[in-house]
Order: structure tokens, then C-alpha cells, then sequence
């Protein structure tokens, strides 16, 4: 239903485009297409009372109905691209004969006036019996509506999404081991004791463990959790995913670079096969003591490649094999010194914690009232913690009610019983969960369906492929990207919380994941929803499959890296297709590019290969979005300038030094990406659609061309400090960014900002600054106008009293990021932050500096703020005081402090750590505390301990030491 829905959505935002803009249409022509976009409302809200309804309770009619509609909206919406495209005058190949029956019926109608030819009855003849064509198919699939019988249902609400605290508590448990994940404490001290057995012994054996268990169960987990903790132990170590259909090359690449990591990058292993692999790995490990976790072995034959790759060097090394099969596991543990540990479901009191915990937050509690349905559904999930979880989340986002609790558990039907698959009682459960997502949700989870197993997928470009192919749908034809990008971004978001996707590499700043990975058990639901309901099709095996519906097009094509070719049939229709994607090598053997006649999304490693010429290129009209990667020809990127109607282009991970003028000519671009190292061409500004890009070099042209670009919304730049014409370049050229809501700056020398013509003339509207690896002389005085502006990152030389101020005078202000460079100064030794509501909206706050210098905050201050982040340099503060106020942040949650230790003794750092915790205990929300050490290695001797002062390193007194060491950065 939700694609039916998403495709009618987006058919009817283009059919009021065309009525609205000035293609001189006959009123008989207007008066279908209006008769067009009646009907088209209509079956709309009928989709929108089925995505309501209960999971399970869509009947087989109903779907087909869905499908047929689905299908006819894309067709009807191809025609209506290729009419507005010729329109356009963007299709100057295009020939008449090409296009199909809506678009050539409209263009004839439409440019009657340009066909001297033709005459006009036979025209209007041929348009009648096209158009009659149309509007009976239409006709059939509203006809069907009478046959529906769906009772009424109401839209839930579109809310914000904000990121869901209770994910990111159990993440950081994992992560940083303050407490063990529910339910595996138990096994993980057993398997700890097991794998650190004589471990001081001289002569060991290889110890290989495997653990085996259900899918889903925490195989995965409790590994994760092993290998962080004991890694430290070993001299080298991997961790390294398999899944079902592998690519052994790359795993075993990954092995090598993992286990020597010194070498990543600076060897030809691209060029070796699995044996040269092999043989690098067993010559590299033959007297190391290694540790390396192989995670989802799925049959017998990877593992013996495996275990020819493992050298038994009796120095201890330890291996740790997960899997879902139990032939597998019998045969990886070592027979000797080994074991096979079978991970068994939760028990009940672990399942009822780990579900209130996703349900109710950190805590969980006690929640008498709904004990009894909680075991009812908890029995259901079977120990499950995959399951637990996914319907925990489910239940998180609902009223604690029993009746809601209780129609949950009525509709989770009979997926558990004994009869069914473990796979298909995960899909049970998990389908319950997906169908249960808001209906705009739906596609885009499932677009995920497209990527390989245990594959990184970076957030930014995985929301641009959301909006480029209309899954974020633009209900108000505005074409604004920024916009649609921030909705897409709360869709990610959602997905995070409802535990869908897996969140990666989370931002300090903001909290928001970068990427994102999907766990295996939920990329099979969602490759079997993508066949059932012709979203995308995989070509990750010899056979070619597709749905079993042979009269449906074939929209999205993945084409995933293999060892064996994959090619797809002459006689199978690419034409429909909306999306390719392709992964590694696999684009050496797609199809021709020629095949993909309405392609709108596009993503290679690489071009050209073997069956795909850089020209092209150029007849991929209807071409939204463009992601390159790896190598380009100076041809490609010249062809990439005839792409008339590209919205985005992305070569931020190509090989490219250049780009070439022809770039200037996409005026429809919204969204340019490269590389630091490109080169920008001269007239840039002509692009005045551009509202993202990054990362743009400030030297005098280029700068001076930004100024033009008021469509901005987010611009990425680096190398200010080395031109002062390019510097002014670029101030003046941001005096003229009135729309722009996102500034980040890197890699530039110390520079200022505060030489802008006039301060009046900021972007006022700005959100976020940051700049990264960029020291500033000061903070520029034009901050204080950006009354929006909600996050800052900023490292300054010199920070005064005045500056602080002005900071927390700003009401939107919610995360700031602010140090002082090593060198820099701080106008006094005390900072403060007074009673008058200063930084009100702040919630996170990171403060770091070397100068003697420390905060004092005053009652009544940053009421909101929950996550402090402190830099403590011991030496400086010769009495350890660290009474700052910190008991007057009434909000505060968590703390974290980084202990300097240069030049202390092990006395005054313990010291400050036992004071930082009394001051936290007595504080009246009792927030945890992080703490860390850094410099550890020039801390002083106690006297006690060496019979005189002794620095590890340089002497104490040498004030000008600069500890360099990477923990020091953090």
C-alpha cells in the first residue's frame, strides 16, 4: 500500500505542476488531465484507509488493486516527464516516434502549432485515441474501488522525530561496557575466562571458540562485546563480518589490513587473489599473538579457507566464530583447547528487562498493570533479543495502555508456533513492526533492501537518494532540497529509533548517526517485501530473479559485487527502471546504460567498464541523482555537463583534481559535492540553483563567484588563511548568503572572520557553523545577530569574558563546541557565566582549553543542559579545586572530563578524579560521570615511590611541553 501510495503522491504533485505552468494546453487536454488528477485523489484516500488498517487484515484484492495503481501511476509519470522534458527543451535527442502514448499525445496537442505536416483532425484523432487509452485505464482501477469495502480510519499526525534516548542508552552500554547488554553478562564472563585461560604460558595452542545460536539472538553482541574487551591483550586483532553469499577477496583483504594496519593503503593487495591473501596472512601472523572474531560463517566450505589462514603458533591466539548453523560451529571449535558455546535465548527475567528497558527508558521500572500482556507477548518474541526489541520499540511509541498492549498481541497472531521456521517466525514478528510504520516510512526502510549484508550506509547520501526518487515526497512542488533533506533526515531518525537500522558513527555534536547498518534478520524481511511488491530487484546470485508477476516493470536495480558474472537478459525491459545502484566491481557487467530509458538515480563505482561508453551519459535525460566513485576519465566528467536536468551530483569519494567548465552548465543542480583536493572551474556562479555544497577551496575566483549562489543553504569550504584576497573573496561573498542555514569550515590556517563588509549584512538565518581543524583569532562579533543559530563548533586564539556573553545571549543555541587553541589565550583566569539566563536553550556543552583558566557558573544558568564536557589540566590548578557550580545545573545527566596529567603526580590526579565525584554525588539529579586520562606518561613520580621527583618525559617546569599524544585530542 505505501508504495502505491508514495507513486500516487508523487504523480499527482507533477499533474498539478503541468496544470499550473504555461504549456499551452487545449482546454479538452487541461480538462483530462484535471479529470486525471480527480481520480487519482480519490484512489489516494483509499490507499491512505489501508495503510491504517491492521497488519494481516489487507485482503489479496486489495493488494493486487494496489499494485495495478501503483504500477499505472509510475507509467502515467514517466509520460508526464518525458512531455515536460521535451517541453523543457532538455531532450534535444528526443524523437517523437520515442515517446510514449501520454507524453506524445500532449506534446502533439500541445505544439500543434509547431507540426505544419501534420493536419489537425489526424492529429486530434491519434491524441483522442491515446488519451482514451489512458484515462480506461484509470477508469478500470477506480472502478475497483466499489470492490474495496474498507472501513474508515484516520490519519495519524506527522510529529517531529527527535533521537530516541533509549537506543543510544543500550548502544553506549554496549560500547563502552559500563554494564554488560541485558542477558549476556552471564555468557560473557564465562567465554572471558575461557579464552583467557594460561594466557602467561609460553608454549599455547590456537583456541578457536564458536558461538552458535538463533538469529537474532545476540550472537553478534556478545562477541562485540568480547573482542573490546579483551583486545588489548593481543598484538594484532580483526573483527570481520561474512555473511550468506561472501566475497572472499574482500574478506580476506579486510583481514590483512585489519591485522596490519600499518600498511593499509600502501600495497598492491587489490591486485592478489585469495591465495596470495592467504599466504600474506599466515606469513604475517606466523609469530604474532592475534585475536580475531569471523562473524556469520554460514557454511562449511568459507570456514576451511578460514582455517588455512589461522596459524596454530603456540602463542596464545584466540578466535572467535559466530554462526547460525551447528555443523559449522562443531567444525570451527578447536577440538584441543576449544568450545562451542550455544547462546540461548533469553530467560524470562532477562527478556521482561530488556523489554521494559526499550519500552519505559534506561530504568525500565516496574509496571504491575501490564505484567500479565507483557508475558503473553514477551512468550511470543521467544527469547528473542532482536524480537524483543522490535516489538518493544513498537510498543514505545504507543500508549501504556492494556487495551493498546492487548490489540498489539492480537495481531501478532500465531508467528511463533513450533511448525514455523526460526526465519519465519522473525519475519512474523518483524512484519508486525514494519507494517506499523507511519506509510511514508515504509519505502524508505525498504530502499534498503538494495544494499549488500554488513554494508556501511552513510545517512547523507542515503536520504539524497530518498528525495531523489520521490520517497520524501514534495507535497508542495517547492523543489526546495533543503527541506526535503531535513524530512528525509527526520525519516532516518525514526528508523534509528524504532530499532529498523543500526546507527553508526554518532556525532558528538548534534547526536545524530552518520550512517547506519541493517542487521541481517531485517535485510531478509525487507529483500522478501521487495520481490513481493516489485520495489527492487538484487542481482547477488547466478540466477536472475524477479517477482513472480511477469507484467510488472522492474523500477530498481542493484547490482551487487560477485565473483561470478551477473548479467541481465536482452529480453528483459529495462526501460521502467528509476534506480541503479552498484557495489565494488559489479558495474563491470551491468547492462548498457542505453537500456535505462527514465533512470532518475544513479550510483557506480567507477566509469567507464566494459559494456558502458562515457557518451552515454548524455541520454540519461531524466537523471536526478549522480554518485561516482573511485577513478574517473576527464571524458566522464565532461559528459556529466549534458545532464541538463540533474538536481545532484556527488564525486566526493571519486578520484577527480578537476572539474571541467561543462559542470557550469547544469542549471538545475541543487547539490554539488567533491573532494578538498578539486579544483572549481571558472563561472561556478552561473549554478544559481545550488542550495548544498562542499568542500569548496577559498581562493579569490571561486570565493568571489559563492556571492552569486543566494540560493545557499549549506556550504562546506576549507583553505581560508592562505590568501587574503581569497579571504575577502569569501567574506564578501557571504554577505550575500541570505538563505544560508549550515556554514563548516576545515583544514584552513589561523583566520578571521570578522572583516565582513558589514556585520548588519550576515546570514542571519544561520543554524549550524563548525569549523574543524581551523583556529580562528577571535570570536567574530557577527555572531551575536544569529538569533537562529542552534549549534557552533569554534576553536578561537583569544576568548574573553565579552565573548562568553555574547554566546549566551543567543535564544536558540542548544549544542556548543568551544576551545581554546593550545596556544591561545583566555583575557582572565575566571570565566563567567552569570545569573542573567545566560545559554537557556543550551542542552550539550563542551568546553576545552590549556590556558589557567576555569568556568564559574552561577545559579539559574543553562537550565536545559543535560551533557557537560570538561578539560581539566592538573598541574595548572595548584589547589585541585574544581568547585565551578556545577550543583546549579539543574538539568545536568552526564558528565565528562578529560584529566590532563603532565607534570602531575598520581596523588593530585586522584585527587581531582575523588573531588569530581563527591561534587556529582551530592549533586541533587546525580548525573554520571566519564572520566579519562590523558598525558598519563609524563606524570611525576610520588617521592614515596622513586625517592625524588621523576617525570616520565620532560621535566615539569618546561611550561612550553606540548603533549602530542593522540588519547590528548579526544
Amino acid at each position: 500500500m505505501e508504495l502505491a501510495e508514495a507513486a500516487v503522491k508523487c504523480l499527482l504533485v507533477k499533474l498539478v505542476s503541468l496544470l499550473k505552468k504555461e504549456y499551452h494546453l487545449q482546454k479538452g487536454v487541461r480538462g483530462q488531465i484535471v479529470f486525471l488528477t480527480k481520480e487519482l485523489k480519490g484512489m489516494q484516500d483509499v490507499l491512505e484507509e489501508l495503510s491504517e488498517k491492521p497488519a494481516g487484515s489487507v485482503t489479496p484484492f486489495q493488494k493486487r488493486w494496489a499494485r495495478s495503481l501503483k504500477e499505472l501511476s509510475y507509467d502515467i509519470e514517466d509520460s508526464v516527464d518525458a512531455f515536460m522534458l521535451r517541453v523543457d527543451g532538455g531532450d534535444a535527442h528526443a524523437n517523437p516516434r520515442n515517446l510514449t502514448g501520454f507524453s506524445r499525445f500532449i506534446d502533439r496537442m500541445g505544439l500543434i502549432g509547431n507540426i505544419k505536416s501534420v493536419k489537425v483532425a489526424k492529429v486530434r484523432r491519434r491524441i483522442a485515441k491515446e488519451l482514451e487509452d489512458i484515462t480506461t485505464r484509470v477508469k478500470e482501477v477506480a472502478a475497483w474501488k466499489g470492490r474495496l469495502t474498507i472501513p474508515g480510519a484516520t490519519a495519524q499526525p506527522h510529529t517531529k522525530a527527535n533521537v530516541d534516548t533509549g537506543i543510544h542508552l543500550l548502544l553506549e552500554d554496549v560500547h563502552k561496557h559500563r554494564h554488560s547488554p541485558v542477558g549476556i553478562d552471564g555468557p560473557a564472563q564465562r567465554l572471558a575466562s575461557l579464552l583467557t585461560t594460561h594466557r602467561e604460558g609460553l608454549q599455547q595452542n590456537l583456541m578457536v571458540v564458536s558461538i552458535v545460536g538463533l538469529g537474532g539472538v545476540g550472537k553478534t553482541t556478545l562477541a562485540k562485546a568480547l573482542y573490546e574487551s579483551l583486545e588489548t591483550q593481543f598484538q594484532c586483532k580483526a573483527f570481520i563480518p561474512v555473511s550468506l553469499r561472501p566475497d572472499k577477496k574482500s574478506i580476506f583483504k579486510r583481514i590483512l589490513r585489519q591485522v596490519r594496519p600499518a600498511a593499509r593503503g600502501n600495497n598492491n593487495d587489490g591486485e592478489k587473489d585469495v591465495d596470495e591473501l592467504i599466504r600474506d596472512i599466515r606469513k604475517y601472523l606466523s609469530d604474532k599473538r592475534y585475536f580475531i572474531v569471523i562473524d556469520d560463517v554460514w557454511d562449511e566450505e568459507i570456514w576451511k579457507l578460514f582455517e588455512y589462514a589461522l596459524v596454530d603458533n603456540s602463542c596464545g591466539s584466540r578466535v572467535i566464530v559466530t554462526t547460525r548453523n551447528f555443523r559449522v560451529a562443531k567444525l570451527c571449535a578447536t577440538p584441543v583447547a576449544g568450545a562451542l558455546f550455544e547462546l540461548e535465548p533469553l530467560s524470562n527475567a532477562d527478556s521482561k528487562r530488556l523489554f521494559y528497558k526499550r519500552v519505559f527508558g534506561k530504568d525500565g521500572g516496574n509496571h504491575n498493570q501490564l505484567d500479565e500482556i507483557a508475558g503473553r507477548i514477551l512468550k511470543k518474541c521467544g527469547g528473542v533479543p532482536l524480537a524483543i526489541i522490535t516489538t518493544a520499540s513498537l510498543l514505545a511509541s504507543k500508549p501504556k495502555s492494556i487495551n493498546e498492549w492487548y490489540r498489539v498481541y492480537r495481531s501478532l497472531g500465531s508467528g511463533l508456533e513450533k511448525d514455523n521456521t526460526d526465519i519465519k517466525r522473525m519475519h512474523d514478528i518483524l512484519s508486525l513492526s514494519y507494517y506499523e510504520l507511519p506509510s511514508y516510512l515504509r519505502p524508505c526502510l525498504l530502499y534498503l533492501s538494495l544494499f549488500p549484508e554488513d554494508c556501511r550506509i552513510d545517512k547523507d547520501s542515503l536520504v539524497r537518494r530518498w528525495v531523489a526518487e520521490g520517497l520524501v515526497v514534495d507535497e508542495q512542488g517547492g523543489g526546495n532540497l533543503y527541506e526535503l533533506y531535513d524530512r528525509g533526515e527526520k525519516y532516518f531518525i525514526e528508523l534509528v529509533n524504532r530499532s529498523f537500522i543500526q546507527p553508526l558513527d554518532i556525532d558528538g555534536v548534534d547526536g545524530i548517526p552518520n550512517a547506519c547498518s541493517v542487521h541481517d534478520l531485517i535485510l531478509d524481511l525487507l529483500i522478501s517485501l521487495s520481490v513481493e511488491d516489485n520495489f527492487g530487484l538484487r542481482l547477488d546470485s547466478q540466477n536472475f530473479t524477479t517477482s513472480t508477476d511477469s507484467e510488472v516493470n522492474i523500477r530498481r536495480l542493484s547490482l551487487q559485487d560477485n565473483e561470478v558474472e551477473v548479467s541481465v537478459p536482452e529480453t528483459v525491459d529495462l526501460s521502467h527502471v528509476r534506480s541503479v545502484i552498484a557495489f565494488g566491481d559489479a558495474f563491470n557487467w551491468a547492462p548498457p546504460l542505453s537500456r535505462f530509458k527514465f533512470l532518475r538515480a544513479l550510483d557506480l563505482e567507477g566509469f567507464p567498464r566494459k559494456n558502458n561508453h562515457p557518451k552515454e551519459l548524455r541520454r540519461l535525460h531524466h537523471l536526478r541523482y549522480l554518485q561516482l566513485r573511485g577513478y574517473l576519465q576527464k571524458e566522464v566528467l565532461e559528459e556529466i555537463g549534458n545532464l541538463q536536468h540533474l538536481k545532484m551530483l556527488d564525486l566526493s569519494h571519486a578520484y577527480v583534481s578537476q572539474l571541467p567548465v561543462s559542470i557550469t552548465r547544469l542549471r538545475n543542480l541543487q547539490s554539488l559535492l567533491v573532494g578538498s583536493d578539486v579544483k572549481m572551474p571558472q563561472g561556478i556562479g552561473s549554478l544559481s540553483k545550488l542550495e548544498e555544497m562542499s568542500w569548496i577551496e577559498v581562493e579569490p575566483n571561486t570565493a568571489a563567484e559563492l556571492g552569486k549562489l543566494t540560493e545557499m543553504r549549506v556550504l562546506c569550504v576549507h583553505g581560508l588563511g592562505y590568501d587574503e584576497a581569497g579571504d575577502q573573496a569569501f567574506l564578501q561573498s557571504l554577505s550575500n548568503l541570505r538563505n544560508l542555514l549550515g556554514l563548516f569550515i576545515t583544514e584552513s590556517e589561523m583566520c578571521s572572520l570578522d572583516d565582513l563588509p558589514d556585520p548588519g549584512q550576515a546570514p542571519v538565518g544561520l543554524r549550524f557553523f563548525r569549523g574543524t581543524e581551523t583556529t580562528f583569532q577571535q570570536m567574530p562579533r557577527w555572531f551575536s545577530w544569529l538569533s537562529e543559530l542552534s549549534g557552533l563548533t569554534i576553536t578561537v586564539n583569544n576568548l574573553t569574558q565579552d565573548d562568553i556573553d555574547m554566546l549566551g545571549a543567543l535564544p536558540e543555541l542548544r549544542l556548543l563546541q568551544l576551545e581554546v587553541a593550545e596556544n591561545g589565550t583566555i583575557a582572565q583566569e575566571q570565566l563567567s557565566i552569570g545569573s542573567d539566563k545566560l545559554f537557556q536553550s543550551l542542552e550539550a556543552f563542551k568546553f576545552k582549553h590549556c590556558a589557567r583558566c576555569w568556568l564559574v557558573l552561577s545559579q539559574g544558568v543553562m537550565t536545559r543542559l543535560q551533557k557537560l564536557e570538561l578539560y581539566f589540566e592538573v598541574r595548572k590548578r595548584d589547589d585541585g579545586a574544581i568547585d565551578v557550580g556545577l550543583e546549579n545545573l539543574t538539568s545536568l545527566k552526564h558528565v565528562t572530563v578529560e584529566v590532563d596529567c603532565y607534570g602531575a603526580n598520581i596523588r593530585q590526579v586522584e585527587d581531582v578524579e575523588t573531588k569530581l565525584r563527591d561534587a556529582l554525588d551530592a549533586h541533587p539529579k546525580n548525573p554520571t560521570l566519564e572520566l579519562s586520562r590523558v598525558a598519563t606518561h609524563c606524570m611525576e613520580r610520588d617521592e614515596h615511590s622513586s625517592g625524588r621527583h621523576q617525570s616520565f618525559g620532560r621535566p615539569a617546569d618546561d611550561d612550553d611541553y606540548s603533549d602530542n599524544d593522540s588519547d590528548a585530542s579526544k
